[in-house]
C-alpha cells in the first residue's frame, strides 16, 4: 500500500504499431480511472496525488499540454470533486518543443509521441 514514485510519462512508439499500442494503453487508463480511490481499500489501483502543491503541478502540465496544441486522448480533469485526484491522462499529437514531451510530469499522465525509424524520421 502507499504510494509508488515513477516518472516515465514520456512514450516513444513506432508508428506500424502505435494504434495498436494506443488502444490497449488507453483500455487500461480508463480501468485504472475506475479503479481510483483510497489506496487503502482493496481493489483500488489509483490514488491521489500527495499534496495539493503535487496536484496543482500535475494540473499545469495538463493544461501546458492542452495550451500548446497536444490532444487530450482520455481523461486531462480532476477525478471527482474531492481530495488530490487526478484522471489517469494520455496525450497524443504532441511535439518535440512541448512542455510535456521534455519534462517528466510525476503524475498520472502518459505523453504518447510516435515515430517512423530510429534514425529519427
Amino acid at each position: 500500500m502507499g504510494q509508488a514514485c515513477t516518472a516515465g510519462s514520456r512514450i516513444f512508439v513506432q508508428e506500424g504499431i502505435y494504434d495498436e499500442f494506443l488502444a490497449k494503453f488507453t483500455e487500461i487508463a480508463k480501468n485504472l480511472a475506475g479503479a481510483t480511490g483510497d489506496p487503502f481499500v482493496v481493489g483500488t489501483q489509483h490514488g491521489p496525488q500527495v499534496s495539493q502543491a503535487q496536484f496543482d503541478r500535475v494540473m499545469s502540465y495538463i493544461e501546458s499540454g492542452k495550451q500548446d496544441g497536444a490532444t487530450v486522448h482520455t481523461g486531462g480533469a480532476r477525478h471527482g470533486e474531492e481530495g488530490y485526484f487526478i484522471q489517469p491522462t494520455i496525450f497524443t499529437n504532441v511535439k518535440p518543443e512541448m512542455k510535456i514531451m521534455q519534462e517528466e510530469i510525476f503524475g498520472p499522465v502518459g505523453v504518447v509521441g510516435k515515430f517512423k525509424t530510429e534514425e529519427g524520421e
